[in-house]
């Protein structure tokens, strides 16, 4: 006898929560029918946004939990050890350990309960454990341009970059991960087309709403990879929209840490990647030519 759970119902059932839970006795329903069992819980964990659990323990139950994606770290509250975990990592949390737990947006774990108990405990939060929950993980970010040491890339996240102009300058944000400036932007969202990532992102990074005019160009060289330290190695793939908009009054988000209205002589001046400082010269070539990037 078999039993499926199709996973496009999977993936359904995890857009908008947290958790579901695949295999177990569960008490409080939920939006996928799992499979009744009494000795074990298996289920995913999803974790759109900056998240922190509040901390707790399990009396009897073990967890085995699998890392899908992203990057999660735990601080066991009585020792104050901290313990972090990356994608492909696999590791067991055993009874009685109390601990606080905060994942990086995109993070996904696949875990495993035994038994199938409620045998969850809230601990105490501390001053230190509250300081520890409220700060985000950052990850470091390594940009490698056409390096025999770069790392093999094992993700593409295709993205949208916009040269937004206004009043004859250009906007730059300078990144929280590597100290350096850019474009803003960022990835795609399942749903969405390239433009209106590109929208978003501008309005999530820089609170700021552009017409998008024209394609700069496309960016996809396999030669140009980011490091990340949670373990990703992104290979390039960007689109770079040429853009207006009637407002200057930019407010940032977390991922950056300064911005700056800069004239078109002086982008160059600034500390940049190199694949980002061949978008600042493809961006001038194409105010003044016309020319576009497709590479």
């Amino acid at each position: 006898m078999f039993k499926r759970l199709n996973g496009s119902e999977i993936q359904k059932s995890l857009r908008g929560f947290t958790r579901q839970y695949l295999v177990g006795h569960l008490s409080a329903p939920q939006v996928l029918e799992n499979i009744d069992d009494t000795e074990v819980e298996i289920g995913i964990t999803d974790y759109s946004d900056f998240t922190a659990e509040q901390p707790h323990c399990h009396s009897q139950a073990v967890e085995y939990q699998y890392m899908l994606s992203g990057w999660t770290k735990y601080l066991d509250v009585e020792s104050g050890e901290e313990y972090e975990f990356k994608a492909g990592d696999f590791y067991a949390i055993y009874p009685g350990t109390a601990y606080a737990q905060k994942s990086k947006p995109g993070t996904r774990i696949l875990f495993v309960k035994v038994p199938s108990i409620n045998d969850k405990q809230s601990v105490n939060i501390t001053e230190s454990v509250a300081i520890w929950m409220a700060e985000r993980l950052h990850t470091v970010r390594t940009d490698y341009f056409y390096d025999d040491d770069a790392p093999h890339p094992n993700s593409i996240h295709p993205a949208a970059a916009v040269a937004v102009e206004r009043d004859g300058k250009i906007l730059m944000v300078r990144r929280g991960d590597s100290g350096k400036w850019t474009l803003p932007g960022g990835t795609l969202d399942f749903g969405e087309s390239m433009p209106e990532c590109a929208i978003r992102e501008m309005r999530e990074e820089t609170g700021l709403d552009v017409e998008l005019k024209e394609i700069i160009g496309t960016y996809t060289d396999a030669n140009i990879r980011i490091a990340y330290s949670d373990g990703e190695v992104r290979q390039e793939f960007t689109i770079v929209y040429y853009g207006t908009t009637a407002y200057d009054n930019v407010l940032l988000d977390w991922e950056s840490t300064a911005y700056r209205w800069v004239p078109l002589n002086d982008l160059q001046q600034l500390e940049m990647a190199e694949s980002q400082r061949r978008r600042i010269n493809d961006l001038l070539c194409y105010l003044e030519t016309g020319n576009k990037r497709i590479g």
